[in-house]
């Protein structure tokens, strides 16, 4: 009995996609995307604050090799030298965390929060301005100085006048909420950096500016 099949046997056809399947596989698709989206823009944001808040321990470090390097002195402010600033550059000077740079910070990103919409290395008051003539360089984190820390402004600030304060803030992501857009990098706390080397945050945003009140209620609201 011959058993082999026919050389003109029909070869079995194959069926694709229906336009309801299509549709389903659409749907689908559609439905995972809603709902890892938000999760990988949630991941990218701790990755910046994360990123934030090493920045601040790494300037911690910078200051201390600083200070150890200059008979215990930390950085000053040169303009309202009471006041916590963000400027680290001005007048063909540098002041605040800007004495810090090439010796003992050489990193220039590590004064700008990634979170930070406004501040940024090529900004308006970005880092393309350093040692320019008449060009200034504001950074994402507000150094105090002294302010609170010594009675006035001639009285030099030591890592033993800090060692006082430990639980006072040393410094802090620098927030405008007042200013068009508001400048304000995390959408609910602030990092900073208090005088014992701690790196915390408040889920208070605090307003530096534009009133000198509004500078001593930040660091009141911080301090606590």
């Amino acid at each position: 009995m011959d058993c082999s099949v026919p050389v003109d046997w029909p070869r079995q056809r194959r069926r694709g996609f229906t336009l309801i399947e299509l549709l389903v596989v659409m749907g689908v698709i559609a439905v995972l995307a809603m709902i890892l989206l938000p999760v990988t823009l949630l991941a990218r944001r701790h990755a910046r604050d994360a990123s934030c808040r090493s920045n601040f321990r790494q300037l911690w470090y910078c200051v201390t090799q600083y200070a150890n390097n200059q008979n215990d002195l930390v950085p000053a402010n040169l303009d309202t030298p009471l006041r916590i600033s963000n400027v680290v550059y001005k007048n063909q000077r540098a002041t605040g965390w800007g004495l810090l740079y090439p010796i003992f910070l050489n990193v220039p990103e590590l004064l700008f929060c990634p979170s930070d919409p406004a501040r940024h290395v090529g900004w308006t008051y970005g880092w393309r301005n350093w040692g320019t003539a008449d060009g200034e360089v504001q950074c994402s984190y507000g150094y105090r100085g002294g302010q609170n820390l010594v009675p006035d402004e001639k009285t030099p600030v030591t890592l033993s006048v800090i060692d006082a304060y430990p639980h006072r803030v040393f410094g802090a992501e620098y927030y405008e909420p007042f200013a068009s857009p508001a400048r304000i990098h995390h959408p609910d706390h602030i990092n900073f950096l208090r005088c014992n080397g701690q790196v915390e945050h408040s889920l208070e945003i605090v307003s530096f500016g534009p009133t000198d009140g509004d500078f001593q209620a930040a660091l009141d609201t911080l301090d606590r």
